[in-house]
């Protein structure tokens, strides 16, 4: 019985795929004044839909929100379906799955900038700041690097 599920399942994924496809050639097909270009192409953004939030949820637990990314997914779907041209032979979900996780690592890239300094390294970081201010004032001169390695030990 598992296994008839699965393969049910696995049928569906793939009928859905083509359907998928068939609305992306269909799209590609009328003429870009038709007015049903419009609803084709919103038909074909909300059967890849699922592809997006996979690839987004992916790359969830790393800081931002879950929403946020599979909002940027989604982004990244509506410009591969509208940049997608089809008589180049290669599959959607081919050219989809870059273009997606590109627009991503972009809002990761644009969006989180914050780094976490391990706590060590900001303890040095105040030492370093007394250190260079004490040899100042001990020296008469700016302390060089040497210096102030050899005043922290």
């Amino acid at each position: 019985m598992i296994v008839t599920a699965a393969v049910s399942t696995t049928v569906s994924e793939v009928s859905a795929q083509e359907s998928a496809a068939e609305l992306l050639d269909l799209m590609a097909a009328t003429p870009v004044a038709d007015r049903r270009r419009a609803a084709l192409r919103c038909r074909a953004i909300e059967a890849w839909l699922p592809l997006a939030r996979h690839l987004a949820h992916r790359y969830s637990g790393r800081g931002e929100p879950t929403d946020d990314l599979v909002q940027t997914a989604t982004v990244g779907l509506i410009k591969a379906v509208d940049k997608f041209d089809p008589d180049r032979g290669v599959d959607f979900a081919g050219y989809a799955i870059p273009t997606i996780i590109g627009e991503i690592k972009r809002h990761f890239r644009d969006r989180t900038w914050s780094v976490r300094v391990p706590r060590r390294l900001q303890e040095l970081r105040l030492a370093i700041t007394e250190a260079n201010s004490t040899l100042t004032h001990t020296l008469g001169r700016s302390p060089t690097v040497a210096d102030i390695a050899v005043h922290l030990g």
